[in-house]
């Protein structure tokens, strides 16, 4: 578990999204197990053979970034942002920690970085 602040967490979100403002999240092809799905958000994204190789959506992107290993979001794979943070993550008020909710949500309804930014906290980038 790390500890971090509210100001941390939405630094590293603004500059996550920043750098790929347009970017629509999407999970390996061999990661996804029911093509049917809307859309399938992993914190962690795995090589072929099960390793955890890069930070997957933007919570996951953001959590590492601020020092969280991704063998330790990994075990909390399929739970929301806000259950997977209590267990990964100390210092983050529910209110910012929503403000990721949000972002997340948005993100799984296949919108780009930047506007589930903007419909997450109401700021542009």
């Amino acid at each position: 578990m790390i500890t971090t602040t509210d100001a941390q967490v939405m630094a590293t979100l603004k500059q996550v999204v920043s750098e790929q403002p347009e970017y629509t999240y999407s999970a390996p092809e061999y990661m996804v197990v029911d093509s049917d799905a809307p859309a399938s958000c992993f914190y962690v994204h795995l090589d072929k053979d099960g390793k955890a190789v890069s930070a997957g959506c933007g919570v996951g992107a953001v959590l590492h970034r601020l020092g969280v290993p991704l063998e330790e979001m990994r075990r909390y794979e399929g739970q929301t942002s806000l259950q997977m943070m209590k267990h990964v993550v100390s210092g983050v008020t529910r209110e910012a920690a929503n403000k990721l909710r949000i972002f997340q949500a948005e993100q799984d309804s296949q919108r780009t970085w930047g506007e589930s930014y903007v419909r997450a906290t109401g700021e542009t980038i």
